[in-house]
């Protein structure tokens, strides 16, 4: 009866200690989470800015260019791309496209695959129209683009 017990307890606890590995596809994917306003003094002057959150995801955890650190100067390999729309007359026309680049993520010890969220702050200078929208995607160091999201439409808020 002991042995049977022990054999039982051997196979549970193998069962238990293999953790199941979570498999992403290599090219990121991306999340829209959240998009908020605020406001920010900077040398006297108040600048209305938002701020982008999203969830992330990649398989082969291969985001972000160590080109982008400190140690290397003066190249910079944009791995953020934000595309601005504002709304004028009813009709959504693309404004700006902002960059941003990702700090280097080196590769997992444990696991091969990266994900997390991330909050982009973004300066909404000289906004003229008071409705915009979003989209963005990332890109990884084999320049696989993720999909692209969207956030909803926003009236940018006046502040005084």
């Amino acid at each position: 009866m002991k042995r049977l017990v022990l054999i039982i307890s051997t196979i549970i606890l193998f069962f238990i200690a293999c953790e199941k590995t979570e498999e992403y596809s290599e090219i990121p994917f991306i999340k829209y989470y959240d998009f908020n306003f605020d406001k920010e003094i900077i040398n006297g002057f108040e600048n209305q800015i938002g701020f982008l959150q999203f969830d992330f995801v990649d398989g082969n955890g291969d985001i972000g260019f160590a080109e982008n650190s400190d140690t290397i100067i003066d190249v910079e390999i944009p791995d953020v791309f934000i595309y601005e729309y504002t709304k004028i007359n009813g009709v959504f026309t693309a404004s700006d496209t902002i960059y941003f680049l990702l700090p280097y993520f080196s590769e997992g010890v444990y696991r091969k695959y990266i994900k997390g969220d991330m909050k982009i702050k973004i300066y909404l200078i000289n906004q003229v129209n008071d409705t915009i929208k979003f989209d963005f995607q990332i890109m990884d160091r084999e320049y696989q683009l993720s999909n692209l999201e969207s956030t909803p439409e926003f009236i940018v808020p006046e502040w005084n």
